[in-house]
């Protein structure tokens, strides 16, 4: 068995409580000045009030985008779209609504539990994660979403692993799967066994519970 290089993001997978996480989520209209948002994607509340993607370095984690709603039907009609009645079937939006293209007004919904945890490769590019880094924060790093299937390109920043209390995710520990594998730079080349583990996180700076400072 091999790790696979298959970056999308974060996955909500749990809480810390050790529920299920049960598809709770917030829906967030945007504003006409934000990047693309992809399935996936680390998102951050602005200063005015908006939701935009997360940057590395940046505060106002506030969660993780799940889906994008259909574009809002204009007329009543008797038609259930995604908020309103319309007389027709709902548009969709952002390649038929698997992502949220630059600048659109969309309505995205968004995991926004601080106690949830997600799942999330990491980038290996130069110092791969090891189970000492276990309880650290991490940043991350956005690859660039998918335009064709909306996916995040977004991955844990490996080397970022420090005590930081503004880096957004802390490292709780491997994904339990067979064929994930610790990261090893030295096989970063080899179609056997790409470098990039899967982890799983959950949030350090959140919008919703403050500043904590990792181990």
């Amino acid at each position: 068995m091999a790790n696979v290089d298959r970056p999308n993001g974060a996955v909500p997978v749990g809480t810390l409580s050790g529920s299920p996480w049960q598809g709770s989520v917030q829906a967030f209209t945007l504003d006409g000045s934000h990047s693309a948002i992809y399935t996936g994607d680390l998102v951050q509340m602005t200063a005015d009030g908006y939701l935009d993607v997360y940057a590395a370095g940046e505060t106002g984690f506030i969660g993780v985008c799940v889906g994008i709603l259909p574009a809002v039907a204009g007329t009543v009609g008797g038609i259930m779209g995604d908020n309103a009645l319309s007389s027709t079937s709902p548009t969709l939006a952002g390649a038929a609504a698997k992502f949220s293209a630059a600048n659109a007004t969309d309505t995205i919904l968004v995991c926004t539990a601080p106690d949830a945890i997600f799942e999330m490769q990491e980038d290996a590019d130069t110092d791969p994660l090891e189970l000492a880094d276990v309880g650290a924060n991490v940043e991350i790093i956005n690859g660039g979403g998918s335009a064709t299937t909306g996916i995040s390109g977004m991955e844990i920043d490996s080397s970022s692993h420090a005590a930081t209390n503004t880096l957004p995710l802390r490292l709780l520990g491997m994904v339990q799967r067979p064929g994930n594998e610790l990261g090893d730079t030295a096989n970063a080349a080899s179609p056997t066994r790409p470098p990039e583990c899967r982890w799983l996180v959950t949030p350090a700076n959140h919008f919703y519970s403050g500043l904590n400072v990792g181990l």
